[in-house]
C-alpha cells in the first residue's frame, strides 16, 4: 500500500569489463536497501548502499618502463589518482511532491562518508587518496 521496501544485490564483474581489466579492479558485490512511504500527494524515501572498493593495492615488480618504477606502483598511482573508486557506502534521502496529475517535483540528497586508501606509488612512495561526496538533485516531472 503506502509502504515499500526494496532490497537489491548486484555483482559487477570489473575483472572482465572492457577497459577495467587492464587496471586489475576486483569484482564487486553491491548491496542496497531502500524504504518509501507514498500517498497520493507526496512520497518520502531513504536508502543505503554498501560495497567494498574494487581497487586493491597492486604489488607487481615487473618493470613499468621507468627506472625504479614498478607495474604495480603505476597501477596504484593511476587507480588512486585517476579513478578514486574507493568509497564503500552511501546514504540517500529524498522525496516527491505531486502538484497535479501532470506535474510533480523531486528532491534528493546523497551523502558518501570519507574513505582513505594508501598504496605504494611508482617510485615506492606512499600515495594517499581521500574521497567523499555529497550531492543534491532536483527535478520537475511533466506527464503527457
Amino acid at each position: 500500500n503506502e509502504h515499500t521496501i526494496a532490497v537489491d544485490y548486484k555483482q559487477i564483474k570489473w575483472s572482465s569489463a572492457a577497459g577495467y581489466e587492464d587496471f586489475q579492479w576486483d569484482d564487486q558485490s553491491v548491496y542496497s536497501i531502500g524504504y518509501e512511504y507514498a500517498n497520493k500527494t507526496w512520497a518520502a524515501r531513504v536508502g543505503y548502499n554498501y560495497s567494498e572498493s574494487p581497487i586493491s593495492e597492486q604489488t607487481s615488480t615487473a618493470p613499468a618502463g621507468n627506472s625504479g618504477a614498478t607495474m604495480g606502483g603505476l597501477l596504484n598511482q593511476f587507480n588512486l589518482m585517476g579513478f578514486p573508486a574507493i568509497v564503500e557506502s552511501h546514504m540517500t534521502v529524498g522525496g516527491t511532491y505531486v502538484a497535479s496529475e501532470q506535474t510533480s517535483f523531486d528532491l534528493a540528497y546523497v551523502y558518501t562518508p570519507e574513505t582513505t586508501n594508501t598504496y605504494k606509488g611508482m617510485q615506492g612512495t606512499d600515495i594517499e587518496t581521500k574521497h567523499s561526496q555529497s550531492a543534491i538533485s532536483a527535478q520537475v516531472n511533466f506527464n503527457f
